[in-house]
């Protein structure tokens, strides 16, 4: 494999006639604002942290996790937009069988013994 400073020379001749000038960090930032908009589990979120290299997850998210002003405004415009679901209904005779299926005082200090 080439050395980071390979790398970094590699991205810095490819980049060298345009305006915007891209590093192995801005793919790494563009590949972790990838794994934020996947619905991915805690075990392919640390997948995805050791293919970038990372030990953990919390690297990349330290790192790579961070948000700008624009985004952060727009999720939080998002929250703000967003109604909480209403509880759902029950229905008195639900509630009354809820709490038959509770176990009593007497099974609970059985069950601590």
């Amino acid at each position: 494999m080439a050395s980071k400073d390979e790398v970094s020379k590699a991205f810095a001749s490819a980049c060298r006639d345009i305006k915007v000038k891209y590093n192995p960090h801005s793919v790494k930032d563009t590949i972790a604002a990838e794994r934020d908009r996947r619905p991915l589990t805690d075990r392919q979120r640390r997948a995805w942290a050791h293919n970038m290299g990372h030990d953990s997850e919390a690297t990349t998210q330290k790192y790579y996790g961070v948000i700008g002003d624009d985004e952060r405004r727009a999720v939080f415009q998002d929250i703000g937009d967003a109604k909480a679901a209403a509880p759902p209904a029950i229905s008195d005779e639900q509630k009354i069988t809820l709490v038959d299926k509770c176990p009593s005082s007497d099974n609970l200090r059985q069950m601590a013994v």
